[in-house]
């Protein structure tokens, strides 16, 4: 009995102290806008951050841990469901140092549009042809880097992507699909 009573007075100090250390401490607020899901790295972990409402966070410099963008897409355009995408680094454009000033609010502005930059190198030479190796990279509007092989419909994986390759003219020169990876 003696020894529950001694836990239980710890406890509530212990509660205290971290009430009156956090009250004091400068804070500022964190706005995440609806369809962006963030997590930040706070003593190096990872804590999720609610969308669409302001959180309070201690005034400092932050940086995301990830990012994620979900949409849904109506049935009308053939891809009916909820699509996501993950960013999760180390490219994070001007999401690099998230700032929280004391009594200030401020706003995330990350996800679409996208901005779809594609790499092309040199042909190779194999057995069943000529190959032109390519990669597709997805930024943000913050200049946030998403990964490819995050892309899902719902919880699975989305279907590869389609890709023609077309000359100046808009004559189809090769035609198939990107794999991920």
């Amino acid at each position: 009995m003696k020894r529950g009573l001694l836990i239980l007075v710890v406890a509530v100090s212990l509660l205290a102290a971290l009430t009156v250390q956090s009250a004091t401490k400068p804070t500022g607020t964190l706005r995440v806008p609806a369809g962006l899901a963030l997590e930040l790295k706070v003593a190096g972990k990872p804590v999720a951050v609610p969308t669409g409402r302001d959180l309070p966070l201690p005034v400092g410099t932050y940086e995301p841990a990830t990012v994620t963008c979900r949409g849904t897409m109506p049935a009308a355009t053939g891809g009916a469901g909820v699509w996501s995408l993950k960013a999760t680094g180390p490219t994070w454009g001007k999401l690099r140092d998230i700032r929280i000033q004391e009594g200030e609010a401020t706003a995330i502005d990350a996800g679409p549009p996208f901005a779809l930059k594609t790499l092309v190198y040199r042909t190779e030479s194999t057995a069943a042809g000529k190959v032109v190796p390519l990669t597709i990279r997805i930024f943000g509007k913050a200049g946030e880097l998403y990964d490819l092989n995050t892309f899902k419909k719902g919880m699975s994986q989305a279907p590869q992507l389609a890709l023609k390759i077309l000359d100046e003219k808009g004559s189809v020169l090769a035609s198939g699909t990107l794999p991920y990876g």
